[in-house]
């Protein structure tokens, strides 16, 4: 809405100045439209960081779509949080590799869009099932509270 308004008003100021027939002025204001438009238009995308952590570097460099490295990522994740044991660590991303090998199964199969839904469904409530029985109840609690 604020860019129509500003191409309208553009519009009125060139006309006006067309009208007086002083060209420079013309001119000037064509000249620091332009400019305008080029400095601001250098804004629209994600600028870089140079001063990023290198961490933070490798960790996206890291993060690949494959259902072991989401089950590998999510187990981590879900071990340091609720302090899993190694026991339960190894359980835990067993389930979760399961359940991501059936997702990504399920989402590249030839299925309807509701069956596809009804069968995620199913996968949901299989691993929280899994899930209950490898943490304990103050840990699944906090895993349930962890999610917004």
């Amino acid at each position: 809405m604020e860019y129509y308004v500003y191409c309208v008003r553009s519009i009125k100021l060139i006309n006006i100045l067309k009208n007086k027939k002083s060209k420079m002025k013309y001119i000037f204001f064509v000249y620091c439209l332009i400019f305008t438009q080029l400095s601001y238009g250098q804004l629209k995308g994600a600028v870089t960081q140079t001063n990023v952590p290198d961490h933070v570097v490798k960790e996206k460099k890291a993060e690949a779509h494959t259902p072991a490295a989401i089950a590998k990522n999510n187990a981590e994740k879900l071990t340091k949080s609720l302090n899993l044991t190694s026991k339960q660590s190894k359980d835990l991303h067993q389930a979760l590799l399961e359940y991501e090998t059936n997702i990504d199964k399920t989402n590249k199969s030839k299925l309807s869009n509701k069956e596809k839904y009804v069968q995620i469904n199913k996968l949901n409530r299989a691993r929280q099932t899994k899930l209950k029985t490898i943490l304990t109840k103050e840990q699944y609690n906090s895993y349930i509270m962890s999610f917004p």
